[in-house]
């Protein structure tokens, strides 16, 4: 019997978790990089299979959140944008048709341009007075636009980029955004990464997740 109540627990832990990330958060802002690359296999490939898979992450995630009440889907590249309403609004998840009008919007979205991070992450923390405590981040690279890079570096090259303001934004996370606060909750940050080469996208996003009690996991 003891033995059957143990596989049981365990079944059930594992029935609450997406490739390894616990799976929590009942207001929920799924922040979605739409950069171009998203539709790359490699600087030099594309790859039409790797946005569809995003999509279909995302839609398999929302159906697997047992918590999941109120969500948000938050898009950047250059700029921020939302897939669905306006921002300071919550969407009420309502099961796997909420899950699938996600899925099948997200799909018609064009993936163009750079990787603002920094700016989705501030829009994102707006949320954190209406009670957000999730973020799940869906990402395949560094952040190349945005603020963190020094002053006196005047023409900063893409790795350049990557470090200041990736180190910026870490930082920002501890200081700023999801510093503790009377009556807000603080945010768990997961992050799931998608097809990257680069083994600084991996430690990135998975040293972000560790400082604010998320999980990352890279998928392909």
């Amino acid at each position: 019997d003891r033995l059957a109540r143990r596989i049981a627990d365990l079944q059930a832990d594992a029935d609450q978790r997406f490739a390894g990330i616990p799976l929590t958060g009942e207001n929920v802002i799924f922040l979605i990089d739409i950069s171009g690359s998203m539709a790359l296999k490699d600087e030099n490939a594309e790859d039409p299979d790797k946005w569809p898979f995003l999509c279909d992450t995302l839609m398999k995630l929302m159906k697997s959140i047992p918590t999941l009440q109120r969500f948000q889907i938050i898009l950047f590249s250059d700029k921020t944008s939302y897939l669905f309403g306006k921002r300071d609004s919550w969407f009420k998840y309502e099961g796997n048709a909420t899950a699938k009008l996600a899925a099948d919007a997200l799909r018609k979205v064009r993936v163009e341009g750079g990787t603002n991070m920094h700016d989705a992450f501030d829009e994102a923390f707006r949320y954190r007075k209406n009670q957000l405590d999730t973020i799940y981040l869906f990402s395949d690279g560094l952040p190349n636009i945005g603020e963190g890079v020094p002053a006196n570096i005047l023409r900063p090259s893409e790795a350049q980029k990557n470090y200041y303001m990736s180190r910026f934004i870490r930082e920002k996370l501890k200081t700023d955004w999801n510093r503790p606060a009377p009556g807000q909750p603080d945010v768990r940050i997961n992050a799931i990464g998608f097809y990257f080469e680069s083994p600084d996208v991996g430690a990135f996003l998975w040293a972000m997740a560790r400082e604010h009690k998320g999980n990352f996991v890279g998928l392909r």
